[in-house]
């Protein structure tokens, strides 16, 4: 099973990857699952 903190890196680690290739709609939205996913457990700041 995967923890919250496993699918943070995930998503961070996308997101980098898509801000690289310059896919800035896919990267918007990788930024605001990340965003959701943070808020939901209580964190909100973005590192």
């Amino acid at each position: 099973m995967k923890t919250r903190n496993d699918r943070v890196e995930r998503l961070k680690k996308q997101a980098r990857r898509l801000m690289l290739a310059g896919d800035v709609t896919r990267y918007m939205n990788k930024l605001r699952e990340l965003y959701e996913t943070r808020s939901a457990s209580g964190g909100l700041t973005i590192a």
